[in-house]
């Protein structure tokens, strides 16, 4: 009798164990939706105008992307971060640089531990009028070259650092053609209004085109950061596509459309997160 009351409890033990894994499984399959059950307005997503492309793809393979109300607002990175020093109705703000977002922090306006780097930029010299097959073409150039300006856009500064490393900087310097953004750079180029430039790799993939991939050696890491607006009413599901964007199959992606992978880029130069 004792032997059967063992064997009982253990069947039973046993059917207990994997009726609680099932449930863990089916939770962690619901997680989203039982937030979109709590949505009570869009979930709005302010993007960096560069990666709105790329913001895209990726969230195509979103749980339950189809059943999200979700806007994508895109805009310089400046702008919407003016917008969201005054009230703006985000919930999500991924930044073309490190400097808005660290900002956004020492104003207490984000969630607490939100900022994080989700994609590290690429810089490539590039032309769509002319074959280009080496950087060392640079050295007996002496055109029109376009570049965003290094002042305020983060592949501009990584195009003047690339040029510094090279240097070429002063000497080209004097015929430089500066965008408001890379978005504007890479358009002065595809329009063949200017022969040259230096743009975001991202931009070639996405839009089909080869260039002269620079080394990131040759500059520092163009760090993209997110961060998860305070005063959002969704701050549950805007941790749980921030999360999505940082998991491995989402960066693999990534690196797929011509961004470098965060461990790659992060041993080559710490960039605070």
């Amino acid at each position: 009798m004792s032997e059967l009351i063992s064997r009982f409890t253990f069947k039973l033990l046993i059917k207990t164990r994997l009726l609680l894994v099932a449930c863990f499984t089916l939770c962690a399959q619901q997680t989203f939706a039982v937030t979109l059950q709590e949505q009570a307005r869009p979930f709005r997503i302010a993007v960096a105008a560069n990666f709105a492309p790329a913001l895209e793809i990726l969230l195509a393979d979103l749980p339950h992307r189809e059943q999200i109300d979700l806007q994508i607002i895109s805009a310089a990175t400046g702008t919407l971060y003016l917008q969201i020093k005054h009230g703006a109705p985000f919930d999500l703000f991924l930044s073309a640089d490190t400097t808005r977002p660290e900002l956004l922090e020492q104003s207490h306006l984000i969630v607490a531990n939100s900022r994080k780097t989700y994609a590290f930029g690429q810089i490539a010299l590039w032309s769509a009028t002319q074959p280009i097959s080496d950087l060392s073409e640079l050295m007996h150039y002496s055109g029109k070259l376009a570049i965003a300006n290094p002042d305020t856009a983060p592949y501009g500064m990584a195009a003047q650092q690339a040029l510094t490393h090279l240097s070429l900087w002063s000497k080209i310097s004097r015929n430089l053609i500066t965008g408001i953004n890379i978005n504007q750079t890479f358009q002065q180029v595809r329009s063949q209004a200017v022969p040259l430039g230096i743009v975001a790799n991202s931009q070639l993939v996405m839009n089909d085109h080869k260039g002269i991939i620079i080394p990131a050696s040759y500059y520092q890491p163009i760090a993209q950061q997110l961060v998860i607006i305070k005063s959002s009413p969704q701050v549950e599901l805007a941790t749980q596509i921030s999360a999505f964007l940082l998991q491995a199959s989402s960066q693999q992606t990534l690196q797929k459309l011509g961004y470098l992978a965060l461990e790659s880029s992060s041993k080559m130069n710490k960039v605070t997160q």
